[in-house]
């Protein structure tokens, strides 16, 4: 159940940070359709849910939620290179989002490509140090520092991240999301996100 749990909460980053740019350029019956696949997967239609997300796409290039949407319908299928492939999408339109390039570094991690990984862990941080320090991203400071924690521990750096963890559990002691992070490490995260759900 906690592998669902923390693939949940992934796959929730990673959909919450796709498009945050332009939301009032997005065609909306782009949008309508990616709410309608959303529906859908709730359902467990998947097929149904990426055919509209397809449709969504072709309407509006510039909307990443789709993307994103369909990254997690990949991964919920464990149709990983499928995932891969969406995800590298998501990044050449939205470069500058530090838990698109965790995520991707994860499943390139799970697919055996621990250099290329090691690379977009790197970026990943390198981008949260930015927005960390960026006064136009303090809203989304508790995210940035905690996505940046979550890198550091895929890059090997375990203690480094799980002192970011710690201290940001100190600083918000009401929220417990910080808690499944801090029990797992490097490998752990990994394998969260290729098993197979657990069904208890």
């Amino acid at each position: 159940m906690k592998q669902l749990i923390i693939l949940n909460l992934i796959l929730i980053l990673l959909s919450s940070c796709s498009g945050k740019a332009k939301k009032e350029a997005l065609n909306p019956k782009a949008v309508a359709l990616n709410n309608r696949a959303i529906v859908l997967v709730q359902k467990l239609n998947y097929d149904s849910a990426l055919i509209l997300l397809d449709k969504a796409i072709a309407i509006d290039k510039n909307y990443n939620m789709p993307h994103a949407n369909k990254v997690g319908i990949y991964i919920r299928k464990k149709e990983f290179d499928k995932a891969l492939a969406e995800i590298e999408i998501v990044i050449k339109k939205e470069p500058d989002s530090a838990e698109n390039w965790s995520f991707a570094g994860m499943l390139h991690d799970g697919l055996g490509d621990t250099l290329t990984a090691k690379k977009y862990y790197k970026k990943s941080i390198e981008i949260g140090d930015k927005k960390i320090l960026n006064p136009a991203e303090k809203g989304h400071i508790i995210s940035n520092r905690m996505n940046r924690a979550i890198s550091l521990i895929l890059l090997g750096k375990g203690k480094e991240g799980k002192d970011e963890l710690k201290k940001l559990k100190e600083e918000n002691p009401q929220n417990n999301v910080f808690d499944m992070f801090l029990n797992r490490n490097r490998q752990d995260l990994i394998n969260d996100l290729f098993k197979k759900e657990d069904r208890h």
